[in-house]
């Protein structure tokens, strides 16, 4: 006789985020998001690291989290934060802050810790914007985006896309508001490739890929 087996629960994903409008987002994304199956996610805010510290401190304030993801069973465990103004290219700041952290997490465990490290380029907004075409088609944003991606752009101000989301929402931008609103109707396949015209955003791509997805 063949006992029917409960399903699989998804495995839950461990983030570390730097603000409270991905702390509200990524949750959400399990539930609401499109096209991607993105799993359960649980999130821990760091509350911000702004745009000075170096990698080494940036680690020893995102390690205990992963660690404690760690001991939670989560997985995949990735750390998400902006470039902010950093000269440093994102990917090269991740790889860095990866190689701190992990050094923070072998003086304390001899047991392998796998994570991973995702900066947005620059801020969480960019991610936003490069589906702003579509976001507008779907009737998210009332004006016309003029640019194809905007990954690693500051922006007008420096303000790192508020003012251009400000813009095209016809509004000021709410970003623990707007922000997860907007990022949980991305369409994320297309947000995340890169074209010959300049779309996309490689550091979305990244988090994606983290997330198995």
């Amino acid at each position: 006789m063949t006992r029917n087996r409960p399903p699989q629960r998804a495995r839950t994903a461990g983030l570390v985020v730097e603000g409270e409008t991905e702390f509200i987002a990524f949750p959400r994304l399990h539930r609401e998001a499109r096209a991607l199956r993105f799993p359960p996610i649980k999130a821990v805010n760091l509350g911000g690291i702004g745009a000075t510290l170096t990698p080494a401190a940036v680690a020893a304030r995102v390690a205990p989290k992963v660690l404690a993801h760690h001991q939670r069973a989560l997985a995949p465990i990735v750390v998400c934060f902006d470039r902010e103004s950093r000269e440093e290219p994102a990917g090269e700041f991740a790889a860095d802050v990866h190689a701190a952290t992990t050094a923070w997490i072998e003086k304390r465990t001899d047991a392998p810790v796998e994570f991973s490290v995702v900066v947005a380029d620059r801020a969480f907004e960019a991610w936003i914007l490069a589906d702003a075409h579509g976001l507008h088609g779907r009737g998210r944003l009332m004006r016309a985006p003029k640019f194809r991606s905007f990954e690693g752009a500051m922006g007008q101000r420096s303000r790192k896309g508020v003012v251009e989301l400000s813009r095209l929402l016809g509004r000021d931008y709410r970003k623990t508001v707007d922000g997860p609103d907007l990022f949980v109707a991305v369409d994320f396949v297309t947000a995340r490739a890169p074209t010959k015209h300049g779309g996309g955003s490689a550091s979305l791509d990244r988090l994606l890929t983290s997330l198995g997805l």
